[in-house]
């Protein structure tokens, strides 16, 4: 499977995108947002920290861009 998914991310850009994931996720359960904003955070907080805990990212490969230098 490593193969078919080969990581494109940095070390740092997948920093950025876990602590982005966990604001995302805090956020509504701390009541800084709330109603269609709250959920709209809670949906899409998985998207930041599923790359970022693989370390690949399919949008960088669909434009061969490559964060990752090794």
């Amino acid at each position: 499977m490593a193969e078919d998914f080969p990581r494109n991310l940095s070390p740092l850009d997948r920093g950025i995108r876990i602590a982005l994931g966990g604001v995302l996720l805090v956020l509504p359960a701390t009541g800084a947002l709330q109603g269609m904003a709250a959920i709209s955070a809670l949906l899409f907080a998985w998207v930041p920290l599923l790359t970022g805990a693989t370390g690949w990212c399919p949008v960088y490969t669909l434009f061969g861009i490559r964060t990752r230098v090794f």
